[in-house]
Order: structure tokens, then sequence, then C-alpha cells
């Protein structure tokens, strides 16, 4: 099994240099282009902090909640949420629900999008200089007697 992990944020140290956008643009989508990316970085036009904005991978997700299709589920092994698009109807119940506004619509593919992780790799991480963005493995669950 592998370990549970989560993108943490530290917008003090975001640089703004949109490294994260391009690179889950081009690992997710194969284009880079704002639309395209699930990590949303929104710039602070006089040198202030810049907005950070990824799925929480909530414990309990509304956007799994509000899917009348049943499209967005729990990956068992990884403990993050992911869209099934043969389900996904793109009646966008899932952005309305999200109360972190990381369910986002994709304009040129014309479908909802999230962070899924990159399957437990995330590449938005990889390509961060400053280290705004970084890795946190959660601690196992503990088994119960």
């Amino acid at each position: 099994m592998a370990d549970k992990i989560r993108i943490k944020v530290n917008k003090n140290v975001c640089s703004g240099c949109l490294s994260c956008v391009t690179t889950c643009s081009m690992a997710n989508e194969k284009y880079a282009s704002l639309a395209g990316a699930r990590v949303q970085v929104e710039l602070s036009p006089f040198g202030g902090m810049n907005k950070i904005t990824i799925c929480q991978q909530c414990k309990k997700p509304k956007c799994v909640e509000a899917c009348p299709e049943d499209a967005i589920t729990l990956d068992p092994e990884g403990g993050y949420t992911v869209i099934d698009y043969s389900k996904c109807t793109e009646c966008k119940l899932c952005i309305e629900a999200c109360p972190f506004d990381a369910m986002l619509w994709n304009p040129i593919s014309e479908k909802v999008m999230k962070c899924e992780l990159c399957q437990g790799d995330p590449q938005c991480v990889q390509a961060c200089p400053t280290g705004a963005l970084t890795i946190r493995v959660l601690a196992p669950a503990k088994e119960k007697a």
C-alpha cells in the first residue's frame, strides 16, 4: 500500500513563477495553459503573497457528495479523489459544492477537473523551485484491535 500524501502549501515563499501551473497542465492535459492546470496561482499585483488554490483532498469531500453520477470517488490506495470521465455528465455540481474553489472547469477540454495528486507523484511539487509546494505524508491509520 502506498503512503497517503497531500500537498502542503506555503504561500509565504511562492515567487509567482507559475512553474507548478505549467507543469500541472502539461502533466495532465499535454499542453501548457492556465485553463488546464489543477493548481491555480493568483498573483498579487503589488508584491504581496500569492494565492495558491489546490484540492485539499478532504476526508468527506463535498464534490463526491454533490456528484449525482458517482463520477468522483476516493482512490482506496492513495486516499485522493479521482474523476471517472466516463460517468461525468459535466453538470458542474461538484464545482459549486467545493468550499475551496479547487474543482475547476476547463473551457478548452470542456470538462471538470481537480488535483488527483498525479496518482501519488505530484509533478507540481517537483517543479516548484521555492518549496511553496511540498509533500506531506499522512500518518497511517491505526488498526483497531
